[in-house]
């Protein structure tokens, strides 16, 4: 549709991310605001129809018109009602029919969906995967989400409300405890918390620790950027922690492939910016443990648009969805 645009959001616990697409993939504005995640759910909704407003004003401005909206949000969705189950990031937005009310705001279709799978299908429309027919998809943050693309769709299996929650697949029974409530999950090994709790953990034990984390992990500061920052100068404890995450990973990945007879999968979020510390450690758990793989056939390639990518694939749920509208 000529002059028609669709937007597409990005709800994280801190920030809300917006941006204004055509249907080739092409971003022609892009908008952030706080999420105010501690605070009410019609304060959320408010700011994002303020947010939306506005960039339906730039699009009439450029002489078109927005037609749909995507929302990517992080948790367990009922995405046919349009209602947000539980959200890690948004706590106070369980119960919440988020992407009714946006519509009833706006006068035109909403559609929602997991942060993770809107990940996947950004990198699938314009980034790493747009020429990979199945890949696996993990995203790297304060937790591990994850999603499918089998034959160039997103796998979302018998509609549950979840689908492709690798973070959530146990590594290792006797491993460190997840917040899912489960032990050794791949969330425990080789998200951001993980490498936080890791360092705390060196710390109880009375491990030497460079005295900037040591300082960050008494005020209660710490990063991943942080632990990353360490390793890259060297420390052995942070070093180690992100060896585990890579030895994780692959374990993670190799089962993954093993079973499905793929061989691609692109990673991204906040935490892939480590990838030189943990990328040598997965690709030797890759080349070594999955038995019926060749190793020379792996792929893993990072997120060709970054933290933009759930942006991007919200906004190709909307055209997806105008489709079947």
């Amino acid at each position: 549709m000529e002059g028609s645009y669709c937007i597409g959001i990005d709800i994280g616990g801190t920030y809300i991310k917006m941006g204004l697409f055509d249907a080739e993939g092409g971003r022609h504005a892009f908008r952030r605001a706080p999420s105010n995640a501690a605070g009410p759910p019609e304060a959320l909704l408010e700011a994002l129809v303020r947010a939306c407003r506005d960039l339906m004003e730039t699009a009439r401005l450029q002489g078109g018109r927005v037609v749909a909206v995507g929302l990517g949000v992080a948790g367990k969705l009922d995405t046919a009602a349009g209602r947000v189950v539980f959200s890690p990031n948004l706590p106070n937005m369980a119960g919440f029919a988020l992407a009714p009310r946006l519509h009833e705001a706006l006068k035109m279709p909403v559609f929602m969906e997991n942060d993770a799978n809107v990940f996947g299908l950004g990198e699938a429309w314009v980034g790493q995967g747009r020429n990979i027919p199945n890949w696996i998809g993990v995203t790297l943050g304060t937790g591990v989400g994850g999603c499918l693309i089998a034959d160039g769709a997103l796998w979302l299996g018998d509609r549950l409300g979840f689908s492709g929650e690798i973070g959530h697949m146990i590594v290792d029974p006797h491993g460190p405890p997840c917040a899912c409530g489960q032990t050794g999950c791949l969330e425990a090994h080789a998200s951001g918390s993980a490498l936080i709790r890791g360092m705390r953990e060196a710390l109880s034990a009375g491990e030497t620790l460079p005295e900037r984390i040591t300082d960050a992990l008494r005020t209660g500061s710490l990063t991943p950027e942080d632990v990353y920052g360490a390793a890259d100068s060297g420390d052995p404890q942070a070093r180690r922690l992100f060896q585990r995450m890579g030895w994780a990973l692959g374990l993670a990945l190799g089962n993954l492939f093993t079973f499905l007879g793929i061989e691609s999968a692109i990673i991204g979020g906040g935490v892939s910016q480590a990838w030189d510390q943990f990328h040598p450690a997965m690709m030797e758990t890759l080349r070594t443990v999955p038995k019926m793989l060749d190793p020379d056939g792996i792929r893993i390639l990072r997120s060709g648009l970054g933290p933009l990518a759930p942006l991007y694939g919200a906004a190709r749920l909307a055209w997806a969805g105008l489709d079947r509208f």
